[in-house]
């Protein structure tokens, strides 16, 4: 007898691939061209791009920082950039989009390289083409960091610091390691498949100087069908470096984060609650019912502890509950993301800063964070307290 969860889960399989039939289907006929679109690429790079100097030197450490911003140059930009210099890297800023000359005049200002490229192959065609211009430099980077602008960052001036600690041992580090769930009524369970989200890499010279490394970026073959570049590119790349030997670690694990909240007590739990962000309609139900709970219940942390096991098993813990993500990896970094789990992430990430929740990010990604939801929630986005302000203006 097959379970009627199993079943469940296939319905909802077809559902969702009929769903995305119709984008399927009209993507065909591009990714049936792509082969020689790729091939006209590589052969016409050179005119195709525009690579500029900076007025910044090289260093030993390079960033890859990919920007995607065609309205123009955010302020946090340059604020990611200045961090990134402080911290003795030299920046090669990777465009894909068309900029305004006063937009590269300014960036120029604050990097070593400048790529300007066509918007071909997301990110990973971005990193791609930076990773073969190094190599055609003759850079070898002692520490490299491969980014993009999907996240705000850094939200805390001592990211390096603490990635480099998790990082004394590995060759690859990210920010938040992406473990896959297997979905049943019981809420999830891990499986053994897991990746680093490619927003950001920090990659020693050992990863660098590894075959495996260069023939992924030499033979990775660069798509505008998000989901490949998503499956060959960000999934392939974490377990082809695994599978070469390779050690890879994260700042932050939903493993660890489970394991975590554990051992924090009640007051700690109704804070998680209170500061928590749904956008599943079940998940929004049973949050409903937990809330509902007499707090002097003798099952109310069970019963808590199992919500928030469900909910992060749906989605990302950092999305969901950024109140505990603060109290035990601290925000890091904010996803910019259009997506309703992540608007409403940010929207009980600033009610917690109001709050004195959690602390201050820089002045210029706190105005972006508030800007971003008051336009895509006009009536629930908090506006940023005096307090709030100051701390951000502390902050870095």
């Amino acid at each position: 007898m097959v379970p009627a969860w199993k079943i469940k889960r296939e319905l909802t399989r077809i559902k969702d691939q009929i769903l995305h039939l119709p984008q399927t289907l009209s993507s065909l006929p591009g990714r049936m061209r792509e082969s020689q679109k790729r091939a006209d690429y590589l052969r016409d790079f050179d005119k195709l791009t525009r690579r500029s100097q900076g007025t910044q030197p090289l260093a030993d450490r390079v960033a890859i920082f990919l920007l995607y911003q065609p309205k123009g140059i955010a302020r946090s930009a340059l604020a990611t950039c200045d961090w990134l210099r402080a911290q003795g890297y030299a920046p090669f800023l990777v465009l894909n989009c068309a900029i305004t000359n006063e937009d590269r005049a300014l960036l120029l200002e604050n990097c070593w390289s400048l790529l300007e490229r066509p918007n071909f192959g997301y990110d990973f065609g971005g990193y791609q083409d930076a990773i073969r211009l190094l190599n055609r430099d003759g850079v070898t980077p002692e520490k490299l960091i491969v980014m993009n602008d999907s996240v705000w960052m850094p939200m805390r001036p001592g990211l390096l610091g603490q990635l480099e600690a998790n990082f004394a041992d590995a060759d690859i580090c990210g920010l938040l390691q992406d473990e896959k769930v297997i979905h049943d009524t019981s809420g999830g369970h891990a499986s053994a498949f897991s990746h680093l989200e490619s927003y950001f890499y920090l990659i020693r010279r050992s990863a660098w100087q590894h075959p495996e490394f260069q023939a992924f970026w030499d033979n990775y073959k660069m798509t505008d069908y998000k989901p490949k570049t998503i499956k060959n590119g960000e999934i392939r790349f974490s377990r082809a470096m695994a599978a070469a030997g390779l050690k890879l670690t994260a700042l932050s694990r939903r493993e660890v984060f489970l394991q975590e909240i554990q051992k924090k007590d009640d007051a700690f739990l109704r804070n998680t609650l209170k500061y928590a962000a749904y956008a599943d309609a079940d998940i929004i139900r049973r949050a409903k019912h937990i809330a509902a709970l007499d707090a002097a219940h003798p099952e109310w942390r069970e019963k808590v502890l199992d919500h928030i096991r469900r909910a992060v098993n749906r989605k990302r813990f950092n999305a969901s509950f950024p109140y505990a993500n603060e109290q035990i990896f601290g925000t890091h970094f904010l996803k910019k993301s259009s997506e309703p789990i992540w608007s409403a992430m940010r929207s009980a990430y600033l009610r917690a800063l109001n709050e004195g929740m959690v602390s201050a990010p820089p002045p210029a990604i706190a105005d972006e964070i508030l800007a971003l939801q008051t336009k895509d929630q006009p009536p629930k986005a908090p506006a940023l307290t005096k307090l709030a302000r100051r701390g951000a203006a502390n902050t870095l």
